[in-house]
């Protein structure tokens, strides 16, 4: 059994996002009519070019790590489809890697040493009147994955709660419209490992190992109780690995969540249970100047003798 807190962190980090259409207005001839118009630039005007960058990183302030930097520079990009109620959306990121003189890779208070990618969204919709969309996908996070910083003011630096996180193909039914919300994916089990990626970048990580997981449902409801105040529910259960169980609650300057997993004590690998909570709070200190910090108790249970 072990005790995890979040390490304090000091964060230095810029982020940049924005989207832009990839096509303005359609352009016609002056001679031609609306009837006999050419459709070609059609084809381009429900597509956007999405893209963000990150440039900077932290310190721990305490632990092994202490006083030393970690990069988190990174960029994002793809490409998103709207034609009246389908939508799609293909999209990857890539990231630097610390490397140290041995070639050992995530190591702090190093320069770069290597550079990381992969597709992590694939997929294909059709959003109905009410907002209710129906997705099939090829890449896509799982809805669980999709609240992983839900009630947290400090994300990526956060806890991991052991929920299943990027999953490949999936069906996935949500409405994230009005004040009842949810959100439901099933997929079966995922065998997709480091040998059978397209690309490999480097020997620093095996990125798509994270494609191996059992069969597996999980997803969440929200209600707004109030004007800014938010309680969520979620769920998973899993083929042969157990089944997870999380609360939370949501207000504009404070959060808490807690949660219960009854076969997994430490990820994937490691049978038994694992229980934890989270707080968090925010302050605006100045016009767009926030300051955050979080607390998080977690305790892991291995089942040594399923091992």
């Amino acid at each position: 059994m072990k005790l995890i807190t979040a390490p304090c962190r000091a964060l230095l980090a810029l982020p940049f996002c924005y989207a832009f259409s990839a096509a303005g207005e359609e352009a016609r001839p002056q001679n031609m009519t609306t009837q006999n118009t050419c459709n070609y630039l059609d084809i381009f005007s429900f597509i956007s070019f999405l893209r963000r960058i990150r440039v900077g990183g932290y310190m721990d302030l305490e632990g092994e790590n202490k006083h030393k930097y970690s990069d988190g520079t990174y960029i994002e990009g793809g490409l998103e489809m709207k034609y009246g109620s389908w939508f799609g959306l293909i999209y990857g990121e890539g990231w630097t890697v610390q490397a140290d003189h041995d070639g050992n890779a995530w190591v702090p208070d190093h320069s770069w040493g290597g550079f990381e990618g992969g597709i992590n969204r694939f997929y294909g919709g059709y959003r109905t009147n009410d907002g209710t969309e129906i997705m099939l996908s090829l890449r896509q996070d799982s809805s669980l994955d999709d609240l992983q910083w839900w009630g947290d003011f400090t994300p990526d630096l956060g806890y991991v709660i052991p929920n299943t996180r990027d999953i490949m193909t999936a069906l996935k039914v949500q409405n994230l419209s009005g004040n009842f919300r949810y959100s439901v994916p099933a997929t079966p089990a995922g065998h997709h490992d480091e040998s059978k990626a397209w690309l490999h970048f480097a020997s620093t990580i095996a990125m798509t190992d994270k494609y191996t997981y059992p069969a597996m449902m999980n997803g969440y409801i929200q209600y707004d109780l109030a004007e800014g105040i938010t309680w969520m529910n979620g769920l998973e259960i899993t083929d042969g690995t157990g089944q997870l169980y999380l609360t939370g609650l949501l207000t504009p300057n404070f959060a808490a969540r807690a949660w219960h997993h009854t076969g997994r004590a430490d990820g994937l690998d490691v049978p038994g249970s694992e229980s934890g909570m989270m707080v968090s709070a925010m302050y605006e200190a100045l016009k767009g100047v926030y300051s955050s910090t979080a607390y998080t108790y977690a305790k892991h249970r291995p089942d040594h003798a399923g091992r």
